[in-house]
């Protein structure tokens, strides 16, 4: 009998337990590794797949969000604010703490004057990025609508802020459309002084060759009454574009402002007849050619010629102030009708009256004759027009009268600095 054999047949069998326990220890080890890593994969698994649910989640949220803001974009280019607000309000739901969202629906705010909510969601914004020339910009729209005490100053700062702050692309466009807007608050407040070196500078930062912000800043200069600059900017405007009737008419209406008579007849004399016929255009050109044809003081004129206007000044203004001593005194009577009747007129020692004892006192000397002979004479004779020109405007109100009005400029050129 063998070793082997001897071992199957141990009493109560021992041997063959202990194999049998082997195996199924070894059964039962395999198969603890096999659940394990059977749990271990299920768990990447869901792993996976959670990721992948969390990832097409946030993907939809993003989607949502950007559909909603195109929408208000839409909106709000189509000119509707109110509606854009709503929409970006939509996109905010999904992406609350979205800068540009927050940003886009104050832009929509401000547009539909909802100013309160606006300026919370530009104020919050402006701490995070105080330099931000787009926020400041906003901001200064919402202080140049309120009717608070500090509103101006608020709205200088922002506006100065949005000029001088940090913008996205190319500020210099930016910067200029913010001074722009500066400018036209000011006019139309009414503080001339502070608009003209806002306009002063956007008329030398035009970038080259932009005709309409050229156009836009000469405008603003006759706006802000610097009717020389204005004319320097329309006369290197009209270099390349001559027949540009915007830019005639500025320059026509500028010239006549300082006096350039001649100038602005020439400008305005080029403009397309249905220019001229605009109200500003029509009585600048009639005044500027009124003064063309009667002034004495022209360059150019012969002595005759001269002589021939001063004696036609002189004989106008005669019967201005016959007529206007003549109103005055019936205007006086009608006042006081109980008046006895040796009561000396009212206008007796008027101004008007006493330019009238001036006349007589010089009618031989001054005569067409004489201002040939004796040109020194027309400037102490157009002197008398322009005192009855004026007298007659404080006693008889402001003539309408082309002639009046025509000698009114004479004079002011006469006594102004530049004469």
């Amino acid at each position: 009998m063998t070793g082997d054999d001897s071992a199957r047949r141990v009493p109560n069998g021992f041997p063959v337990q202990r194999e049998e326990k082997r195996s199924a220890v070894r059964a039962a080890g395999y198969s603890r590794e096999t659940i394990l890593l059977s749990c271990v994969g299920l768990l990447l698994l869901l792993l996976a797949l959670t990721a992948f649910i969390s990832r097409m989640y946030h993907k939809n949220i993003h989607v949502l969000a950007d559909q909603w803001f195109a929408r208000g974009e839409a909106e709000f280019r189509a000119g509707n604010p109110q509606e854009a607000a709503k929409d970006y309000r939509n996109a905010l739901v999904y992406s609350e703490d979205n800068a540009v969202f927050q940003f886009h629906l104050a832009q929509a705010l401000t547009a539909a004057h909802e100013d309160d909510e606006a300026q919370s969601y530009l104020l919050n914004l402006l701490i995070e990025s105080p330099g931000s020339g787009e926020i400041n910009l906003e901001l200064a729209r919402i202080a140049a609508r309120s009717k608070s005490k500090q509103s101006m100053q608020e709205a200088l700062r922002y506006y100065y802020g949005a000029i001088y702050g940090v913008w996205d692309g190319d500020p210099l466009p930016k910067r200029w459309d913010a001074r722009r807007e500066l400018c036209e608050y000011l006019l139309a407040h009414g503080t001339i002084t502070r608009a003209q070196p806002e306009a002063i500078a956007l008329a030398q930062d035009v970038p080259p060759g932009d005709l309409v912000r050229q156009k836009e800043a000469a405008a603003l200069l006759m706006r802000a009454s610097l009717w020389d600059r204005a004319l320097i900017e329309y006369r290197v405007i009209l270099g390349s574009h001559k027949r540009d009737p915007d830019v005639l008419a500025g320059a026509g209406i500028s010239a006549f402002q300082l006096g350039q008579y001649a100038r602005a007849v020439q400008y305005l004399n080029e403009l397309p007849r249905s220019e001229r016929a605009e109200p500003q255009v029509l009585t600048s050109l009639g005044l500027a050619r009124e003064v063309e044809a009667t002034s004495p003081f022209l360059s150019g004129l012969s002595s005759r010629e001269r002589a021939r206007r001063a004696a036609a000044a002189l004989a106008h203004a005669k019967v201005l102030a016959q007529n206007c001593s003549q109103r005055s005194a019936s205007a006086a009577n009608s006042k006081a009708p109980s008046a006895p009747a040796t009561a000396t007129p009212a206008t007796a020692n008027s101004p008007l009256q006493k330019l009238q004892n001036e006349l007589a006192q010089n009618s031989r000397i001054w005569t067409e004759l004489n201002f040939i002979r004796n040109p020194g004479q027309i400037d102490a004779a157009m002197k008398w027009v322009f005192d009855v020109e004026n007298a007659a405007a404080q006693s008889c109100g402001q003539s309408q009268n082309l002639a009046d009005r025509a000698f009114l400029l004479i004079a002011k050129s006469r006594t102004s600095p530049d004469a």
